[in-house]
This record gives C-alpha cells, sequence and structure tokens, in this order.
C-alpha cells in the first residue's frame, strides 16, 4: 500500500507541474513585454581627454541630432553621465558630441540593446595622461595639450583649478594614440612656460621648473612700524619700478598680511644667488631691495628706510587776519588726513614762519583760531607759492602771497575790493557779466567773514563791468548791476 501511495503522490506532482505550466509561461510572456516597453537609456563614458559640452542622441531614423542632453552642465574627462530616452524608445541609435576644443565625436546605429554603454574617444588605444610636475615656486592656472602642429592649443584643461608649486597634476588626455605634445602652462604671473613635442610615451612625467634654478630659502623680518601687505620677489635684476607691480611676479604673501615684528619663510627657485625684494605695506607706501645676495644674506629686514620720502619743502605763514592762529596743519593734497599740528606755539597777528614740510609740492592748509572756527584751502602750489599770506579771504583769493610786507593799503590795480560791511557772513557770491545768465558761487564751500576782504579781477580777457549778487546768511540779497572790476576801489557790501 505504502508503494502505491508513494506512486500516486508522484503522478499528482507531475500533473499539479502540467497545470501550472501555461501561467508560468504567460507570466515570462509580461516580463518580456515589461523588459522591451522599460525605459531606454545610454550611459556615455567621456575618455576623450576633454570635457564635452554639448551631447546630442537621436534614433538612427531621424536625420535631426536632437536636443542638447546635458543642457547647461558638461561632461568633464572621465565622466560618465546616463542618458534618459524614454520608454518604447528603438535599439539604434545616433550620438554626436562637441568637446571644448570644438571637435566633433560621432557615433553611428548604436544597439542600445545589445550594449548600453558608450565610450568616447578610441576604445582601442591607450588611456594617455601626463604628470605635470609644478616644481617651480609659483602656482600654474592654466594648462594646454594639444599634437604638434595643431591650429591652436586647445581648452585650458585645468578648468577652475591651479596647480599648487611644489605639487603634482595628473591631466588625463584621454584614449588616444598620439604620443608626442606641445604642452604649455601659464602661471599665476602670466608667464608662460613651454615643453614642446613631448614624448609621453616614452615619459609621461612633465617638470615646469627651469633646469638652471636651484630652491633658495630666507627669512623676511618686518621691522617697518606698520604691516607688511606684499611681498615680491624675482631674480636679481628683473624687478621693475617702485611705484608698480610690472616685473616684480606674483604676490608672495597670499591673503595675511605679516605684522609689525613678524618674520616669515620665504622659498624661492631663481638662478644663482642675487634677487630683487619688494615689500608694499598697509598704507600702500612701497620699499625695493636690489641686488641682494640670498646665498650670503638669508634674512632680510625690511624696516621702512627705504621708503621714498618727499623732499623738505619751505613755506612762510604770515598771519594778516582779524585774530591769533592758534593751530596750523599743512599735508599733502594726496593724504587722506591733516598730519601733525605744524606750530604748536600758534602764530599771534603780523608774525610770520616758516616750516619744512616733506610734501611734493602740492599741499592742504588749515588754520584754527581761538574761537575754534577754522579756515581751510586746498591743493596750494608751495612751490611756486612759498609764501602765503593768511588775511580775510585768503581761502579764495588769487593772489596767495599778497599783503607780503607792509600792510595793504588797498585793492590792487586792475581789481576791487570787496568789504563784508553787513552783520552776518556772506554766504553766497556771483559775479558774472551784464547780461549772462547766474554762473557759480565764487566763495564755494567758504565764506566772506564780517568786516573780511576780497580782491576781485575780471578773468583774464574778459570785460570790467560785470554783475554781482551777495548773499547773506540771514537771507538778505545785495545787487550791483554794474560794477567796473577794475575800477582799483574799495567796495562795501550791502
Amino acid at each position: 500500500m505504502r508503494g502505491i501511495f508513494a506512486g500516486m503522490r508522484g503522478i499528482a506532482l507531475v500533473a499539479l507541474l502540467l497545470a501550472s505550466s501555461p501561467g508560468q509561461a504567460q507570466n515570462q510572456g509580461q516580463s518580456q513585454g515589461r523588459a522591451a516597453a522599460a525605459e531606454r537609456e545610454a550611459v556615455v563614458i567621456n575618455e576623450t581627454g576633454l570635457a564635452v559640452r554639448e551631447l546630442f542622441m537621436a534614433p538612427a531614423t531621424e536625420t535631426a541630432p536632437g536636443p542638447d542632453r546635458l543642457g547647461a552642465d558638461t561632461l568633464p574627462n572621465g565622466g560618465t553621465f546616463r542618458v534618459r530616452l524614454g520608454r518604447n524608445q528603438p535599439c539604434a541609435w545616433s550620438l554626436r558630441a562637441v568637446l571644448a576644443d570644438e571637435s566633433i565625436e560621432e557615433r553611428r546605429n548604436i544597439d542600445l540593446c545589445r550594449s548600453n554603454r558608450v565610450t568616447l574617444g578610441d576604445p582601442g588605444a591607450p588611456a594617455r595622461e601626463a604628470l605635470i610636475n609644478n616644481d617651480t615656486d609659483i602656482d600654474v592656472r592654466e594648462i594646454f595639450a594639444a599634437p604638434p602642429g595643431a591650429a591652436s592649443r586647445g581648452p585650458d584643461r585645468l578648468g577652475a583649478e591651479v596647480i599648487p608649486a611644489g605639487r603634482t597634476h595628473r591631466l588625463r588626455l584621454g584614449r588616444r594614440r598620439d604620443c608626442v605634445f606641445d604642452i604649455t602652462a601659464i602661471m599665476a604671473d602670466g608667464s608662460e612656460v613651454s615643453r614642446p613635442r613631448t614624448d609621453l610615451c616614452r615619459n609621461p612625467r612633465v617638470a615646469l621648473a627651469d633646469p638652471n634654478t636651484s630652491w633658495r630659502e630666507l627669512t623676511i623680518l618686518n621691522r617697518a612700524g606698520r604691516a607688511l601687505q606684499g611681498l615680491h620677489a624675482v631674480a636679481g635684476g628683473r624687478g621693475g619700478p617702485l611705484e608698480s607691480e610690472e616685473g616684480w611676479g606674483v604676490d608672495r604673501m597670499g591673503e595675511e598680511a605679516l605684522p609689525e615684528g613678524g618674520s616669515l619663510r620665504l622659498r624661492i627657485r631663481i638662478p644663482g644667488c642675487e634677487a630683487d625684494l619688494r615689500a608694499t605695506y598697509e598704507d600702500d607706501a612701497a620699499e625695493a631691495k636690489r641686488g641682494v645676495d640670498i646665498c650670503r644674506t638669508p634674512s632680510i629686514t625690511f624696516d621702512g628706510s627705504g621708503i621714498p620720502r618727499p623732499p623738505e619743502r619751505p613755506v612762510t605763514i604770515i598771519n594778516r587776519h582779524g585774530a591769533r592762529i592758534d593751530e596750523i596743519y599743512v599735508s599733502s593734497s594726496s593724504e587722506g588726513d591733516w598730519g601733525p599740528e605744524r606750530l604748536p606755539g600758534g602764530l599771534a597777528r603780523e608774525a610770520r614762519h616758516t616750516l619744512s614740510v616733506p610734501v611734493d609740492c602740492t599741499v592742504d592748509l588749515r588754520m584754527v583760531f581761538p574761537t575754534n572756527g577754522a579756515e581751510e584751502r586746498r591743493e596750494i602750489d608751495i612751490c611756486r607759492n612759498p609764501v602765503i599770506v593768511i588775511r580775510p579771504g585768503w581761502t579764495i583769493a588769487s593772489d596767495l602771497d599778497a599783503s607780503d610786507g607792509e600792510e595793504d593799503s588797498g585793492p590792487r590795480p586792475g581789481s576791487v575790493r570787496l568789504r563784508n560791511a553787513g552783520t552776518t557772513p556772506i554766504v553766497e557770491l556771483y559775479i558774472d557779466a551784464p547780461d549772462a545768465p547766474r554762473g557759480d558761487d565764487r566763495l564755494g564751500t567758504n565764506v566772506l567773514g564780517v568786516n573780511e576782504t576780497l580782491d576781485v579781477a575780471p578773468p583774464e580777457g574778459a570785460a570790467c563791468p560785470a554783475r554781482l549778487l551777495a548773499i547773506f546768511r540771514d537771507g538778505r540779497e545785495v545787487e550791483r548791476a554794474r560794477l567796473d572790476l577794475c575800477a582799483g576801489i574799495e567796495v562795501p557790501l550791502p
């Protein structure tokens, strides 16, 4: 009986398998249908040695290249990009890639059903690369590699990268059969290093340093009393003008300043031992040390002694104002502040004093009176006007040294003297030809104080008659319709 039951179980199992076979066949057909309807895609591998800037794919039966599948992106050398082509798409496709150097890579009748991987470049060629050894002392900003005789040196192979000084960079050139390349490096200072006809099959290492140069190390000390902002170092005799960065190469300081009393270690590569060095400070002053033998002088101190200083210029101040002058400031017009007080003891009325100031020629003057009121005049050429008389109206007077010697007896010939005989300052003064429209305010930012005077003459070549309008601080206006500017008289206002 046990044998009969075992036989029956075997027959039942066969019947069950036979009964389930049509369903399984149906499921297999559905799976194959789903596979056929699955989304078609291509995996593009870039081994051209250049970035792919545009990538087009279209069914092989279509003549149009289709849309750019990269959009705003690029496919870097060595990168992979998955292109989704949609469902119910054919197997055969065409591909067109535009590389960074404008060259074109095309593939036609690609069977994506057999393999969805598409390699750009020569699949049978070896992966060519160069090991760029930046054994110089400055960074590499751009690298170009092209076969000899190429129409151009092609695109920059570094892109947004740089090769820091002392570092090595692996430059992948893609799958290609070429061995010989012209390699050009653009350094951080704009100079070029060329290595023409470099055979990368024999030796992929490309050194950029001049073999005639040697590494030199020195210590830079800042003892200038101010922060050192920039430092340039080049081979001796190659440094440019002190006031320009031309000829000085790259700034060796980087982003951080060297404070007063600080030091830094500088490592440079130059031929021989002589170097030209230039330091720039936080106030834009600069000094240079040229022809320094850094083999014998491993420590260089910048103390500010080499900063060019203007010569001492004499200027004589005469006080013919109505009050004592408590403070006198004289500073170069190119400076941003008034600097030190030049005469701590002040200057009494009718007194004079000669100052010696380190400026080129053009200065700004500021006089402070006991009332704390101040008068200023800017851009005075003390090389042409070494004597300046401080008198009422001096801030706008055309003749700065008038009244030098005896007290004034009247206006200069060919002019008139305007005197403020009112009770408030004159804040605006207009002097124009009788029929001309109102011109500029002759006082500008200054005022003509009570009892102060101002000598006025017609401009060179202009007629003597003029129309005058004075506006006082209290709003009053005084007009002289036809004033003779050549009369040689004093004119009280109002």
